[in-house]
């Protein structure tokens, strides 16, 4: 992995996870960064991720015009299967979603991470989950396989814009696609969203048509968003308590334009939601966690 921030934020997820699967974990592993996300576990292995930087199994069925919106609605009020897709092709969108996720997170930046052990509700879990090794080896290959391009573009940061004078008929049908939604204001990330397709693909193919002069990078991007919160270790077995762990060299916060999400099409996962909530829980402690402010369902123990 030749990106620095990538290769940070790689290794901080394969720890994070390490720690899970050595504690065969089922929860909620939140991870606040940029973009951030959730990791749902069972047993250790990944039954689902959630993250605002690229689009969940819904997203790609509803969006891509795999399924109508009435039918995903259905499958979330009874379960099953929606009309028109078979169980394997279920488990391979949702396969794939996990996959997208994660490359998502790596590739921006993560400040810290905690673990809910109360596992959240996923409408389309990869079952049985996919082990650790398995995930972590394909997030690595996606991330060199990015770096390896001539011109590598963020997923995130970036704001891409067509080329003048650019010939979409003469181009195929999804580099016609990403130049229709390449307006000078939406990253690869929005773009994959629009079109309902994973990120990587699409940030790939963005990519190579930036280094083909049929897109260019806008002016004016914001930078990444850096952050000096201290990395939270997951709870230990022993005492349930959630351990900090001191940045060496902390880095100011740093304000992204739009980081608010105003304006985007996209919605933010609810599970991802939760976690600035999570984080400000475990940092204030039982004594002054607000109660009612948490994630955990009811019947459950509050604080860390």
């Amino acid at each position: 992995m030749r990106d620095t921030r990538a290769r940070s934020s790689f290794g901080f997820l394969a720890r994070a996870l390490g720690a899970c699967r050595a504690d065969r974990t089922t929860g909620s592993l939140y991870l606040a960064g940029h973009p951030g996300g959730v990791v749902h576990l069972r047993e250790g292995a990944v039954a689902a991720v959630d993250s605002p930087g690229a689009p969940g199994a819904d997203a790609l069925l509803v969006r891509s015009g795999r399924i109508s919106e009435p039918d995903w609605s259905a499958v979330l009020r009874a379960g099953g299967v929606p009309r028109g897709i078979g169980r394997a092709a279920l488990r391979l969108v949702a396969t794939m979603a996990v996959q997208d996720g994660a490359f998502a997170i790596v590739a921006g930046t993560i400040d810290e991470y905690a673990v809910d052990p109360d596992p959240l509700d996923v409408p389309l879990p990869v079952s049985p989950g996919i082990e650790l090794d398995r995930l972590l080896a394909e997030t690595a290959r996606r991330l060199d396989a990015l770096a390896s391009l001539p011109t590598a573009v963020s997923p995130h940061r970036e704001r891409l814009a067509a080329v003048t004078g650019a010939e979409p008929a003469a181009l195929s049908t999804t580099r016609r696609a990403i130049i229709e939604g390449a307006d000078g204001r939406r990253s690869a990330r929005d773009i994959a969203f629009l079109l309902g397709r994973n990120v990587f693909p699409v940030t790939v193919e963005v990519s190579r048509m930036v280094g083909d002069g049929l897109l260019t990078i806008a002016d004016g991007v914001p930078g990444t968003t850096t952050g000096s919160l201290a990395p939270l270790r997951p709870r230990t077995p022993e005492t349930g308590a959630a351990v900090a762990v001191t940045d060496p060299k902390p880095r100011l916060p740093r304000r992204e334009p739009g980081a608010s999400g105003a304006g985007d099409d996209p919605p933010r996962p609810s599970g991802w939601q939760v976690l600035p909530r999570l984080l400000n829980r475990i940092r204030a402690g039982p004594a002054t966690a607000p109660r009612g402010d948490t994630p955990h369902r009811k019947g459950t123990t509050h604080g860390p």
